[in-house]
């Protein structure tokens, strides 16, 4: 019968330890390809991971740290990493060939207490790579799929690092307990992995069969460390340590009796499930090969483990299932713009969250990120408190300035989850640091071996809180009216990734065919246009358009993107291009339509017209443009910040040039209570006068003034 010994879940308190006599060389810890049983070629290909997760971090310090941290096992609070600087250190292949070491330079050694923590941990550390490895080759050789290994060999790497960082410092500190309490501490770890369709197909089987030879392979290697324990920390600890090992080797019949009655513990995920994937390009499935990121393996876990499974959102891209609300280039803040109406439209039970890449890569406020994401967990609960919220550390970078910010974020971000799960949310951290370097295939986005990952652990995330009861039932999703009344939903019209950059993206009509066309002003001034091709008839949804490239249609004119705008000066039918500069005053472009000197129709005519308003002594910000009497010219407008607006009615260049006619109309909206930034301008009955509206910058949100002149 297992029983948890309470020892498991207490800090033990180490006596302060100098390793005088070891400061002078290097610690090393060596760990052979015999020792575990396995070919040497399995060994070596393990040692390129561990030196990226070595570089990942920026040291040895913080991977045994985060090692320990990353354990989900009630026994890793064993050790307490709180003090430790982030020191230096390497492992490599041996020089035969079969084996790899871990070393410690001496330079990076001090005389403080901590280094018998660091031990502790190194040791486990190793020892999770090592059954790690045995798993490896079990499933290989039993000819598992490269793929599916990593999802039954990477959670029990993590969780038997943890279980050794406890084993190993009860050891040190001379509270081992009897080898029940031994094989207790053990059993407990790895029935952490239980329910679901891995444990029952593969990790289950696997430890009945093998978890009681790799302990005691794993106490005859311990064993052979005492040589440099006792030269750095002493006879008695070393004692300790050879005590473990024996312990280990004598733990096989224990072992092998506790498994041998183990059955699949279900997941309780024989639900309906309904979830939204949030997040940014990530979440899109950038960097895959088939575009669907980690959904489609999800997908297939989830389904294998007997749930019905439904993912929904706007956007969709790669296999089925394709449906999402991943949004390339966002940050955390504009998807929180999307929130509430996505939560409204598609109702999930589950979300899983993983956003901050792009706050992170553009360096947009970094320390304040996680108080953003605690805000955007916040409006998720707000929008469903029933809702189950999986939220994801992010995933590394290759680039080392973005990977510094990720790791302050991945670690600030766990009080922000924490907080409000001891609040009472259905909110819980999925670790993402499985995901290495090496399952990059750029700077930013995994490769399909990472998305593998990531869809191993959101799955290992759901087991665990199916198991806890959470997931409430769906209820089909369907809206009550929908969240915006009266309009016929088109699904994505625009997949977001035509120009491949972060321009800014806005909608006018530039052919003068009453159809809104797509265009990407970048941040100096240049313009790329997709002319607008109508629905797409072979999707029955009418989503995904078509849209007509038309490559660079304007150069730029040496000024910000932001103070660009598109808007029918001249009442043609067709945009032009306006600079409006931070005094309020005006240059424009005429539309002349396609060059025809460019065979592509790049890089439109644009007839000069020089200055055509000075300005009315206002910030530029607060200019705009619309046609408010039916004449179809665009006006000039100031937008009051109390969201009142004044008017100065178009009447056309002036036949000296310079400044057009522009004829004062005072004011002619008092304002409706709100900031003026939340006012737009659009003609929503098609009567040539642009209409008043009000649109929530949190949920999209709308209420709209007619314009009867």
């Amino acid at each position: 019968m297992l029983s948890i010994v309470v020892a498991t879940a207490m800090v033990v308190s180490l006596a302060p330890v100098t390793p005088a006599r070891a400061a002078a060389r290097d610690l090393t810890i060596t760990l052979n390809a015999s020792d575990l049983g396995v070919t040497p070629s399995v060994l070596r290909d393990m040692v390129p991971e561990m030196q990226a997760e070595i570089r990942e971090h920026g040291g040895l310090g913080d991977t045994l740290k985060e090692a320990v941290a990353d354990s989900p096992t009630p026994v890793s609070p064993t050790v307490d990493t709180s003090v430790w600087p982030n020191f230096g250190g390497t492992v490599n292949v041996t020089p035969d060939g079969a084996g790899l070491v871990l070393t410690i330079p001496a330079a990076e050694i001090t005389t403080s207490s901590f280094w018998q923590q660091v031990a502790t941990t190194a040791i486990a550390w190793v020892v999770g790579y090592g059954l790690r490895m045995l798993c490896i080759a079990s499933f290989t050789a039993s000819g598992v799929l490269a793929a599916t290994i990593p999802l039954i060999c990477t959670p029990l790497q993590t969780t038997v690092t943890g279980i050794m960082a406890a084993l190993v410092s009860h050891a040190f500190a001379g509270d081992l307990g009897s080898p029940e309490a031994t094989r207790d501490i053990i059993i407990a770890g790895i029935l952490g992995l239980a329910g679901g369709y891995i444990w029952e197909r593969y990790l289950s089987p696997w430890a009945k069969a093998n978890l009681a030879d790799a302990i005691k392979r794993a106490g005859t290697w311990i064993r052979s460390q005492v040589p440099w324990v006792d030269s750095w920390f002493g006879g008695v600890v070393a004692q300790r340590v050879e005590q473990l090992g024996w312990r280990f080797q004598e733990l096989e019949d224990l072992i092998a009796e506790e498994t041998a009655a183990w059955a699949g513990v279900s997941s309780n995920l024989q639900r309906n499930l309904r979830i939204m994937a949030l997040g940014d390009s990530i979440t899109y499935g950038a960097g895959s090969s088939n575009g669907g990121g980690y959904r489609p393996a999800l997908s297939t876990m989830l389904r294998e483990d007997g749930a019905t499974v439904t993912f929904v959102g706007s956007q969709h891209s790669g296999p089925a299932p394709d449906a999402h609300e991943g949004h390339s280039g966002w940050t955390i803040s504009q998807i929180a713009g999307i929130t509430d109406s996505a939560m409204a439209t598609y109702r999930p039970n589950v979300v899983l969250l993983h956003i901050g890449t792009n706050d992170m890569n553009n360096n947009d406020n970094p320390d304040g990120a996680p108080a953003r994401l605690g805000g955007l967990i916040d409006q998720i609960f707000r929008a469903d408190p029933n809702v189950t919220l999986l939220v994801s550390t992010i995933v590394p970078s290759n680039w080392g300035p973005t990977q510094e910010r990720i790791l302050r974020f991945n670690k600030a971000i766990r009080s922000e989850i924490g907080a409000r799960w001891v609040a009472g949310k259905h909110v819980y951290m999925v670790n993402m640091n499985p995901v290495t370097l090496t399952d990059l295939a750029d700077l930013l986005h995994p490769n399909d071996s990472g998305y593998l990952k990531m869809a191993a652990l959101f799955y290992r995330g759901l087991v665990d809180v199916g198991r806890a009861g959470w997931i409430a039932a769906s209820d089909g999703g369907t809206p009550a009216g929908g969240p915006v009344r009266g309009w016929f939903p088109q699904n994505t019209i625009a997949s977001g990734t035509f120009g491949g950059a972060t321009g800014r993206v806005v909608y006018a009509d530039i052919d003068g065919d009453h159809k809104a066309d797509y265009l990407q002003v970048n941040s100096n001034g240049s313009v790329q246009a997709w002319l607008n091709g109508g629905p797409n008839p072979k999707e029955p949804t009418g989503s995904d358009w078509y849209w007509w490239p038309q490559g660079t249609i304007a150069g730029g004119v040496g000024a910000p993107g932001g103070n660009i705008r598109f808007t029918d000066l001249n009442g043609d039918g067709k945009a032009d291009y306006v600079k409006v500069n931070d005094d309020s005053s005006v240059q424009a472009w005429l539309n002349g339509g396609p060059n025809p000197k460019e065979p592509t129709g790049s890089d439109w005519l644009w007839w000069p017209q020089g200055t055509i308003a000075s300005g009315v002594g206002a910030p530029g910000s607060r200019i705009r443009f619309a046609p408010l009497f039916g004449t179809r010219s665009a006006d000039y407008i100031l937008m009051g910040d109390d969201s009142s607006v004044q008017v100065w009615q178009n009447g056309g260049p002036k036949p000296s040039g310079g400044d057009w006619y522009w004829f004062p109309g005072g004011q002619i909206a008092s304002g409706v209570g709100v900031d003026g930034t939340r006012i737009q301008f659009a003609d929503l009955n098609a009567d040539g006068r642009a209409d008043y509206l009000d649109v929530d910058p949190q949920t999209g949100s709308t209420r709209a003034w007619i314009n009867f002149g």
